[in-house]
This record gives C-alpha cells, structure tokens and sequence, in this order.
C-alpha cells in the first residue's frame, strides 16, 4: 500500500503511528489526542494513520 500523497518539502516525510511515537517520544494515546486536538498533521489510509514529520 503506497503511503499518502500531499506537496511536501524535503525535511518532512509521512511516519506510521509507530515511527512517529518513536520519534515523538509519545504514547498512543497522547498521540491519538494530539491528532483529535489538530496538533499534529495526519492523514488516514484504510486503518492506518500516517504522520507528516519534520526531519531535524
């Protein structure tokens, strides 16, 4: 399954919901309440959540 497509710079990528607690240093449930609050760039793809991540 190909991730989502959006216009991004070079120093972003789309995480899974496990890369991105990875990097986040986050639990599932703060990040589910960072994705409710709009706090976070997401999108939904079947049952999967991707992430827009700036790279550092």
């Amino acid at each position: 399954m190909d991730k989502p497509q959006t216009e991004i710079d070079e120093t972003s990528q789309w995480l899974n919901s496990k890369d991105t607690m990875r990097r986040l240093k986050v639990s599932s449930c703060h990040l589910m309440h960072m994705r409710q609050a709009g706090k976070i760039n997401h999108k939904k793809q079947g049952n999967s959540f991707w992430y827009l991540i700036e790279q550092k």
